[in-house]
């Protein structure tokens, strides 16, 4: 599954200016929410789509939901804005499920689980070792993403399920244990190296001793228990 995954991630073809405009940054909640529409494509139906695919599906089910949500926004801006932040959902959630599907292949498909349940709880995905689940939180690791899963941590009942709760981001910079490998295509992958040091870090008991943060000189992973 990883290895169909990585070829299909290799297809798609990245828009960085797309990426960068923001000028639609409201919740999508409730059945607007592509996050769930997402988790049922990729998750459930392993119905893998490009971007454009996406976008056009999302539209044609929820475009006149959106714009009576959103009725003060001019139409053309609403959809190029919409375009554009479900591509940056859209990418957040393929490196989830790629770092999901490479968990699964060093600990084993029967010891990783994912759910809607959890999603919704704020875990991305859960690891279960030695009757202790660790679950796991992936995030760009930039000042701006911090903060967002501190706050989501302290007023979102992002860490409801009991267990311990591990932080782990990807960094955008070379040169650390956490970065991500660039594909031909230009999209970033967790590496086996940094799952196999989340790995060493679960099988040596390091997660369990404390219940502060904690912070290797190399890169980051951060401990909560619960």
């Amino acid at each position: 599954m990883l290895r169909a995954y990585l070829e299909f991630l290799c297809s798609l073809q990245l828009n960085h200016q797309l990426a960068k405009v923001k000028s639609f940054e409201a919740d999508l909640k409730g059945t607007l929410n592509p996050s769930k529409l997402l988790n049922r494509l990729f998750f459930v139906q392993n119905h893998w789509l490009d971007f454009d695919a996406f976008f056009q599906l999302y539209v044609s089910r929820y475009q006149d939901l959106v714009t009576v949500q959103f009725p003060k926004l001019d139409k053309q801006q609403l959809m190029s804005g919409l375009k554009a932040r479900l591509y940056r959902t859209q990418c957040g959630i393929l490196t989830e499920y790629q770092a999901f599907l490479g968990a699964q292949a060093i600990f084993g498909n029967e010891h990783v689980h994912r759910s809607l349940e959890l999603d919704q709880a704020g875990v991305d995905f859960t690891i279960c070792h030695q009757a202790n689940h660790y679950h796991i939180h992936i995030f760009v690791d930039t000042h701006r993403a911090w903060y967002y899963r501190k706050y989501k941590s302290a007023y979102k009942q992002g860490e409801s399920v009991d267990g311990i709760h591990v932080d782990l981001p990807y960094a955008l910079k070379a040169g650390r244990i956490n970065s991500l490998y660039y594909l031909p295509n230009g999209f970033g992958v967790y590496t086996p190296d940094y799952l196999r040091y989340l790995q060493g870090e679960i099988y040596s008991g390091n997660l369990l001793q404390h219940t502060v943060s904690g912070v290797n000189e190399q890169g980051f992973i951060y401990k909560r228990i619960y």
